[in-house]
């Protein structure tokens, strides 16, 4: 009996592995797939120019020059090799943390910890730069040495901390870690985070439409998708490649001034469909909120705040913009004074109006605007509240899909894109194929668009065969784990 209790108080991580209250943080599986699979091309490639040089007469100057290249290969394959495969582990219970990251390799029980600091990213110096991600801090209680020295600030009374991680580098949604974390810690959790820290008083309007509309919505914009697709590829790009390639058969001036129209012809018809009809699915998955007379689009990532009291708001009903269907939008003026939607107010597929109590909070910050085309949209949001439900439905027992398989779902949806877009790439190649036979000039410039697009072409789907390996590789990571 001695032995168990000495064993268990040993390894106590391996009993609090079965505790509910167990934050298990790790990496995204796709940040490490990706370092492996480039850092194995880097070393095969290598590999290959020091065989090369090995076995062909290239000279003094060819060495020097195949062993920088093989050295450069070294360093980079290296380098990604070993951020693929350097441990990443962060388990944090009632009892404690677990920490295996290249930073920090500890456990730590709750009374080695004086505090749990979740802050904001380092200002960059330079102006413009991207905004790094929040990060995570430990406090170690006075006398506990860590090993790793103590660089970050915290603001608590000029307390000393190691940084764990960015937010950003762990498989693990923001508001569920700052919940989680917050829960375990107690007071010690400091939350000095202005990013994730909803302003004082904004109101969060809920995300539109919600499950299982939602669902029912990308569903809709997915087919309507497919259909302006199949329509732009029969109506748009086929009969311009067929047209190229006649009339450069029968005249090669004429061919090249009818490719350059045809050219610019598919380009502006693209850029269209997808200002008109891309729109729509991008306000669909944003969430926003109002903060005092300013409407701010995304909650998460917060971006480009409008204030509702600027004179430049609108309320436009049903089919009044192309590609919202039955929408009823909240707009402002866009592109040479044109209306851009900056939040729908009704459901694009079935008309239904946003719950009662966010149309409210947007009429109450548009009431007391200065400007009578606000307070008249104001009016308009009013009369539309009296309609609009109460609450909507939560109920969807039936159509609720795990996050796991939404994620494998739009996976195997973005490979399934990549294949129909090899289609695209192919026509091209054909079309230059067919108008190369009496033409010096069009058909070289068609098959040069071709390998460009297919170049482009192998990024995407490399990006989309990364997407499913990942969401693949998440599925069965959890099923192990159980």
């Amino acid at each position: 009996m001695v032995g168990l209790e000495v064993l268990y108080q040993r390894d106590w991580r391996f009993d609090s592995a079965f505790d509910d209250d167990l934050v298990k943080l790790r990496r995204p599986y796709i940040d490490r797939l990706n370092p492996f699979l480039f850092g194995l091309v880097m070393l095969g490639g290598a590999a290959s120019v020091a065989y090369a040089a090995v076995t062909e007469d290239v000279g003094w100057i060819g060495l020097l020059f195949c062993g920088a290249v093989v050295l450069f290969g070294l360093v980079i394959a290296v380098a990604m090799l070993r951020h693929a495969v350097l441990p990443f582990r962060v388990d944090v219970d009632a009892r404690g943390w677990s920490v295996r990251t290249p930073k920090l390799s500890r456990d730590l029980r709750w009374d080695e910890v004086t505090a749990v600091v979740l802050a904001d990213a380092p200002a960059s110096a330079r102006p413009g730069s991207p905004v790094a991600a929040p990060r995570l801090l430990l406090v170690p209680a006075a006398g506990v040495n860590l090993g790793v020295p103590l660089t970050e600030e915290t603001g608590l009374g000029g307390q000393a901390a190691v940084e764990l991680f960015q937010l950003s580098e762990v498989d693990y949604a923001d508001e569920l870690l700052l919940r989680d974390v917050a829960a375990l810690a107690g007071d010690r959790f400091h939350n000095l985070c202005q990013q994730l820290t909803r302003p004082a008083g904004a109101i969060p309007l809920r995300r539109f439409s919600d499950e299982p509309d939602h669902f029912r919505l990308m569903r809709w914009l997915d087919r309507r998708k497919a259909l302006l697709f199949a329509g732009w590829y029969l109506l748009v790009l086929v009969p311009s490649l067929l047209v190229i390639g006649v009339v450069s058969q029968r005249d090669e001036l004429l061919g090249v001034i009818v490719l350059v129209a045809c050219l610019a012809a598919i380009v502006i018809a693209t850029r269209t469909i997808w200002r008109i009809f891309g729109d729509c699915r991008d306000l669909a998955n944003e969430s926003a909120m109002i903060d005092g007379t300013n409407l701010v689009i995304g909650i998460d990532t917060p971006s480009y705040p409008m204030s509702l009291h600027s004179g430049i708001v609108d309320i436009l009903r049903p089919g009044s913009l192309k590609g919202y269907g039955k929408a009823w939008l909240l707009t402002r003026p866009g592109h040479k004074g044109r209306p851009a939607a900056i939040l729908l107010l009704s459901d694009p597929r079935t008309g239904r109006l946003r719950r009662r109590d966010d149309l409210s909070a947007l009429e109450a910050a548009l009431r007391v605007s200065p400007h009578e085309r606000d307070r008249a949209a104001g009016r308009q949001l009013q009369e539309l509240a009296l309609r609009a439900p109460e609450a909507l439905p939560t109920a969807f027992s039936s159509e609720a899909r795990p996050a796991s398989a939404i994620a494998l779902w739009q996976a195997l949806k973005g490979l399934g894109r990549a294949v129909v877009l090899l289609g695209v790439v192919a026509t091209v190649a054909t079309g230059g194929g067919w108008a190369g036979e009496n033409s010096a000039v069009v058909g070289p410039v068609l098959f040069i668009v071709a390998i460009c697009l297919f170049g482009v072409w192998i990024l995407y789907a490399l990006y989309r065969t990364l997407g499913l390996l990942d969401a693949l590789l998440t599925i069965a990571a959890r099923a192990i784990r159980g």
